[in-house]
């Protein structure tokens, strides 16, 4: 079976990234002007165009220079593109570098040999290199907000390496009148060029039903969880947690006196503090009401969450003279989820009430 032409399969890339290109731009324009779907385009159109000119019969070492700077911008404008999406600085020196190294790879082994098919071979080189780099960066998917899409990313990414592998291992071993260089990465490209746009299309919508995941088990007002949320957390609880169980004193007073837009403002200036005041790795939750609780996970000693309970007393709320009264509790091991746990530190806190309000009992 003959091989397909170089010129039909450079043009089916071209018309792919192209359309791809297109596509990025336009959601660019339609859905806030957002950096990521512009730098995924300008990947693909800049891939498209880079395509073009390596059509072009008999260009020199200058313009082939400029073609291999923008087959690496690929890479670079990929990782920009994701780097945009998770809202980090976009532009960092290597990424940068990549498409410089890429032409200077074909410029400096084409001069110094005087064949294009050196400074190609270095290319080649070059640019699995850098592939393989970006796809192990994608790869580790900590903190991202679209992970399933970006693991996704990075296996197309990686995906591509084999073939320059095998494209410079070809070019070097067999000479029978292919540009093996060109052929065998443009034959990946129809495999794998369009899955890669793929799973960057995907991660905008991972983003927004993590997003609405995330919406339906958080108090809309605080931003604490919600109950449904506190349902989530105990599955993912594993050993002793401290439970501290909290509201506001005379909190209907509050509301009765100064209307529920102030009693609103402690609420969230009480979450904003808790937040700030909590250990690493603890939740915040909204029970109902004026009624919150921390959950903190870890063997903590009596001592020890008595000095977290204080702090959440001593918060701060824009309304003078408002105090707070705390319950504390453990998790026992026999028990399963939090419920006991948050029943025992729920009869603590009225019976800081009891006591005179504004104190924690444990």
């Amino acid at each position: 079976m003959p091989l397909p032409d170089d010129a039909t399969i450079h043009l089916c890339a071209l018309l792919s990234s192209a359309a791809f290109g297109a596509m990025f731009v336009a959601l660019w324009l339609i859905r806030g002007r957002e950096a990521y779907y512009l730098l995924c385009g300008a990947a693909a159109l800049t891939y498209a165009a880079t395509l073009a000119g390596l059509m072009v019969p008999d260009r020199g070492a200058g313009l082939s220079t400029l073609l291999f700077i923008g087959l690496g911008a690929y890479n670079s404008y990929l990782l920009a593109a994701v780097r945009a999406f998770e809202g980090r600085r976009v532009m960092d020196a290597w990424i940068a570098a990549l498409p410089i190294l890429s032409g200077a790879a074909f410029g400096v082994f084409a001069l110094s040999s005087g064949t294009l098919a050196a400074g190609q071979t270095a290319n080649s080189v070059v640019l699995g290199l850098s592939t393989l780099g970006v796809g192990l960066v994608l790869w580790r998917t900590r903190g991202s907000r679209a992970p399933r899409s970006r693991r996704l990313l990075a296996i197309f990414q990686l995906a591509y390496v084999p073939a320059y592998v095998v494209s410079v291992m070809l070019s070097l071993s067999i000479d029978v009148g292919i540009d093996w260089l060109a052929l065998v990465p443009l034959l990946s490209d129809q495999l794998l060029l369009g899955v890669l746009n793929i799973a960057l299309l995907a991660m905008p919508g991972e983003r927004a039903e993590a997003a609405l995941n995330d919406a339906a088990l958080r108090d809309p007002m605080t931003g604490a969880w919600n109950r449904a949320g506190l349902a989530k957390l105990e599955a993912s609880l594993r050993g002793p947690v401290a439970v501290i169980v909290f509201d506001v004193d005379h909190f209907k007073a509050i509301n009765d006196g100064h209307g529920h837009a102030a009693g609103d403002a402690v609420l969230t200036a009480l979450v904003r503090g808790a937040q700030a005041v909590l250990p690493p790795g603890a939740h915040l939750v909204r029970l109902g009401g004026d009624e919150f609780a921390a959950v903190v996970p870890g063997a903590l000693d009596t001592e020890t969450a008595r000095e977290i309970a204080e702090r959440l007393r001593r918060l701060e709320t824009p309304q003078p003279g408002c105090t707070i009264s705390l319950g504390m509790a453990w998790s026992e091991p026999a028990e399963i989820g939090l419920a006991k746990a948050l029943s025992r530190a729920d009869e603590r806190l009225y019976r800081a009430k009891a006591a005179g309000r504004n104190r924690v009992a444990a």
